[in-house]
């Protein structure tokens, strides 16, 4: 019986045999291959920016040709990007034939690596990571990936990839000696092994936010024309808010009256305030204000656009108790809101981290010397979720690197989210669910209803849900392998 997904021709008997055992040994591979494109080497015109990205491929019997499966992914882990298919130009020749492949030019910065086989066994991708450091060499060399298929068992690339610089200089030499030989910085197995590192455990990392990460988040674009109302519960709190300690006078920063000037205001404002160092507390009141509060301003706005395009009295009568529940949302819930967006500022995280997790560091005693380790929390999300349409979680990211002394690069580097429970798909984030190389944690976030995180222990709640994000990405970390 033919393999599912290979296709079937007239051949002998004994070549359909044969045919039978090579589509077991490599996952029909022979049929189904990738569409690389054959071409040059072109080098950036633009020099010291972007590069080109070398890699080979290759099997048992030395070649590589149609080995990498469509399943394959590349992402820019800066800009949260996907890429085309990773090596998807082969240079021409006898070097396609051999698996070299290349990328690019690809602009500085840190990517993540996914390589699959076409065989449909292979559930087990290898992950790796590779860094086109700045300045960006003509000609990056990031390894050969070497993928085997046993009989019975499923073909599998190896995780660790094989060194043959001399193999690529000799390569660019011969088709594109203008570029010099080709730098070495071979990609890593992701995740690393903790234990293999050498590397103590995280014990008291240096904690920072990356508000320019946070801002990332959010696809701004979609801002302006997505968002649903969370209807309040029957039982609205009195006075729904958040226990914060005293901003010196910053509260007004978050302040409800006319909300929906100061939410447009805050993006434009925000997006370009963001470089100094004074914005980091509108930004991250911007940033977690936005699924409870922006939802009804656009949604008010466009209820007022509607009721003046409409002709008819029903249709006015309607759009008319639309935008007085709207009203009455905002009015009811925007306290709460304004607590929520200053419980997670990235300034106030921030503080409350280093203090939790680093106290003597954070008080200044000679007893907390800097260590390898930095802890940066690069995304928190208030995120509607469950089926309810008052409910919402705290979603949160975090990178991990430890640096050894005079080295430029981490010797290790690992990232992490805590979902929440039943998230719902927001078209608002640029990652509605994490990104591949975000590990997940021991828990997801509850799912609550948004009274929870607006009466007396609101804040508590909010900063305990921060602090649980950081904790379990720092314990999973030892179970790294």
């Amino acid at each position: 019986m033919a393999r599912a997904g290979c296709v079937q021709r007239r051949v002998s008997r004994g070549r359909r045999a044969a045919f039978a055992a090579t589509a077991v040994l490599a996952g029909c591979s022979t049929v189904a291959r990738d569409a690389a494109v054959v071409r040059g080497f072109q080098l950036s015109e633009v020099a010291g920016q972007t590069g080109i990205v070398l890699l080979r491929v290759v099997g048992a019997d030395g070649t590589g040709a149609g080995a990498i499966s469509p399943r394959a992914e590349l992402w820019n882990m800066d800009t949260g990007q996907r890429l085309a298919g990773p090596g998807r130009y082969r240079p021409p020749g006898a070097p396609a034939e051999a698996g070299w492949r290349h990328e690019g030019p690809l602009p500085a910065g840190r990517y993540f690596l996914r390589l699959a086989t076409p065989d449909p066994r292979d559930a087990t991708p290898a992950d790796l990571t590779f860094t086109v450091p700045a300045p960006s060499p003509p000609v990056l060399y990031v390894g050969t990936f070497r993928f085997a298929c046993e009989a019975n068992a499923a073909c599998r690339f190896d995780r660790a990839p094989l060194d043959q610089s001399d193999e690529a200089r000799a390569l660019v030499a011969a088709d594109v000696a203008a570029a010099g030989p080709p730098t070495t910085r071979l990609a890593r197995p992701y995740p690393a092994a903790l234990a293999a590192s050498g590397l103590p455990r995280p014990v008291t990392p240096e904690i920072r936010v990356d508000s320019r990460l946070w801002l990332a988040a959010i696809d701004w674009n979609a801002v302006t024309s997505q968002g649903a109302l969370p209807a309040p519960p029957d039982q609205v709190p009195a006075e729904p808010r958040s226990d914060l300690e005293p901003w010196s006078g910053e509260e007004s920063l978050v302040s409800t009256s006319n909300m929906g000037g100061q939410i447009g205001g805050a993006i434009g404002g925000g997006l370009g305030a963001a470089a100094g160092a004074g914005s980091i507390f509108a930004l991250g009141a911007m940033v977690a204000i936005l699924v409870v509060v922006v939802p009804t301003v656009l949604i008010a706005r466009a209820i007022a656009e509607d009721q003046r395009n409409r002709r008819t009295a029903e249709e006015a009568r309607r759009t008319a108790e639309a935008l007085r529940a709207a009203a009455l949302a905002q009015e009811q819930w925007g306290p709460c809101a304004a607590g929520i967006a200053a419980t997670l500022a990235p300034d106030n995280v921030e503080r409350h981290l280093r203090v939790t997790l680093s106290p003597q560091r954070q008080a200044g005693r000679g007893a907390a010397l800097p260590g390898p380790w930095e802890a940066t929390v690069s995304r928190v999300i208030f995120r509607q979720c469950g089926a309810a349409p008052d409910r919402h979680g705290v979603e949160v990211a975090t990178r991990w690197t430890a640096r050894r002394a005079g080295e430029a690069d981490p010797a290790f580097d690992i990232a992490f989210a805590r979902s929440v429970a039943e998230a719902d798909p927001d078209p608002r984030l640029v990652h509605s669910r994490p990104p591949p190389w975000e590990l997940p944690v021991a828990s997801a976030a509850a799912c609550r209803p948004l009274a929870a995180y607006c009466g007396a222990g609101g804040s508590a709640l909010l900063l305990e849900e921060v602090l649980r994000g950081v904790t379990e990405a720092r314990d999973a970390i030892a179970t790294t392998r």
